[in-house]
């Protein structure tokens, strides 16, 4: 009988220490923490941004479209084997376009290797984490919601290759104009140089010249200079003549008195 007792009080006092916990951990929940309970389907959860998915294709703001030239790199590189790709050139446009992109999800392990090749960085994972496949064909159609704009798309770019072929046009011809400008630029500056070089030899130049007058000059002032030796020579003994005569002249002037 005490035994029997001790067992009931046991397991009595079991039950309250068990509901004493759940009532705290039920208070701290209620007060001092946020409820972890989401009220699925109408409340939607946040997605960490490390999430993945099933791949997609990005659509671009400037072209509202995606960017997949249908290059094949992601077909080729998918360890799984489930992406299936066809596209080619579009008629007016230089760029190829994909007319398919098929995925099987059933197969993806999402290793990523697809969006690490892609060269237009069109693809990524996408948000999708309520979607079931009931079947082994479990099949993304990646285009499905670009087919309606794809027509569009095609005359707008149309449109910007053009302007980008203008554009392309005008800075070959501002290029241009700018290294025939530099060329001229540097003719003015050689020729005001071979000025400059030519003004400053030209006094020597001059000099020369009034030299080489001054040789001439020279040259006839030598044979006169000769010519002027003999008359002088001549002078003189007209002068020894002439100092006799002035003598006797003075001697017949004494006579005289």
């Amino acid at each position: 009988m005490v035994l029997y007792v001790r067992k009931l009080f046991g397991g009595a006092w079991s039950l309250l220490v068990g509901l004493s916990i759940t009532i705290r951990e039920f208070g701290h929940t209620l007060f001092k923490r946020k409820a972890v309970t989401l009220q699925y389907p109408h409340e939607k959860p946040k997605l960490s941004p490390a999430y993945r998915s099933a791949i997609k294709l990005i659509r671009f703001d400037e072209t509202n479209s995606h960017d997949c030239v249908a290059c094949l790199a992601c077909e080729r590189i998918c360890p799984s084997f489930c992406i299936s790709i066809e596209g080619g050139k579009v008629e007016g446009i230089k760029k190829k376009r994909a007319t398919k992109f098929e995925m099987d999800f059933a197969l993806c392990s999402l290793c990523g290797l697809c969006l690490d090749v892609c060269p237009t960085t069109t693809l990524e994972y996408s948000k999708f984490y309520d979607e079931a496949g009931y079947n082994r064909e479990w099949t993304f159609d990646l285009l499905e919601e670009f087919r309606d704009y794809e027509e569009q798309f095609v005359g707008e770019q149309l449109v910007r290759e053009e302007k980008a072929a203008e554009a392309k046009k005008k800075k070959a011809a501002a290029a241009k104009a700018a290294k025939e400008a530099k060329k001229k630029k540097a003719a003015e500056a050689k020729a005001a140089e071979e000025a400059k070089a030519k003004a400053a030899d030209a006094p020597t130049a001059d000099g020369a010249e009034a030299k080489a007058d001054a040789e001439p000059k020279k040259a006839d002032a030598e044979p006169k200079k000769a010519d002027a030796e003999p008359k002088k020579a001549d002078a003189e003994p007209k002068k020894a003549d002439a100092e006799p005569k002035k003598a006797d002249a003075d001697a017949a002037e004494g006579g005289d008195e």
